[in-house]
């Protein structure tokens, strides 16, 4: 029983935050291996896209940390298992959103946004993997060649360690929507202007609402439905869409 418990408050646990004490910091860089070919340059995604795509993996990531609560709450004596099927739904999911991330190229200034958040889900892939394998030891009754106490102590560091990267991608959620603003002064001298038109501003603040729903509006939600809010806000802030009259 107290080995569930442990899964239940280590494994699925996530730290908390408020969207509104969010501060932008610039993701990690990757290093580029000094010995490989400089790849070709892409042609600069369109950022709208790769909002849209960001909105559906912070969605995606979600809805799989819903499941895993729900099944830990039903069926508390499979947590294991049913750690081993989350932590392998991650890996699939993150791997797929790394595959899509890698498609991406945005121009200077955020020319490291696309692989940094790519960076960070590999290492959350990793830190899955240390989970999984942690559960798998536990399935199947005691083994005797199994150092327990240590696999007790190392699933808490790799769940920190988790969360640590949820709250550096989510203190990055400013700069992801910085993407939508059009750098271009009006006659101010001020960005008032966001790159993209009042349809598709609306859409994507529908898209949150959506996915997220009323969880938006809790204030102990976790990162990643924080990481949402933060967007939503900036859509709702006071910038022009991209059809209206520039001044």
């Amino acid at each position: 029983m107290k080995i569930t418990f442990l899964l239940l408050v280590v494994l699925f646990s996530g730290v908390r935050a408020r969207a509104q004490d969010a501060q932008a910091t610039t993701p990690k860089t990757q290093t580029a291996s000094k010995s490989a070919a400089r790849p070709k340059i892409k042609p600069e995604t369109p950022h709208l896209e790769f909002v849209t795509e960001y909105i559906r993996e912070l969605a995606a990531i979600q809805n799989i940390r819903e499941s895993a609560e729900k099944d830990l709450k039903e069926d508390p004596q499979s947590a294991f298992s049913n750690g081993i099927h989350t932590g392998t739904m991650m890996q699939l999911e993150l791997r797929s959103q790394i595959y899509q991330l890698k498609r991406m190229h945005l121009d200077d200034p955020f020319n490291t946004l696309i692989p940094s958040i790519a960076g960070f889900y590999q290492d959350k892939i990793e830190l899955w993997q240390q989970l999984i394998d942690i559960c798998s030891a536990f399935v199947g009754g005691p083994k005797e060649i199994v150092d327990y106490a240590k696999l007790a102590a190392d699933m808490p560091k790799a769940r920190a360690k988790l969360d640590y990267i949820d709250k550096t991608l989510f203190e990055a959620t400013p700069v992801i929507f910085t993407t939508l603003i059009d750098m271009r002064p009006d006659s101010q001298g001020h960005a008032s202007h966001l790159l993209i038109t009042k349809a598709e501003r609306e859409d994507l603040i529908k898209t949150i609402d959506t996915d997220f729903g009323p969880k938006l509006d809790d204030k102990n939600a976790n990162f990643t439905i924080s990481s949402a809010w933060v967007l939503k806000a900036g859509l709702q802030k006071d910038f022009k869409s991209s059809d209206d009259p520039w001044d």
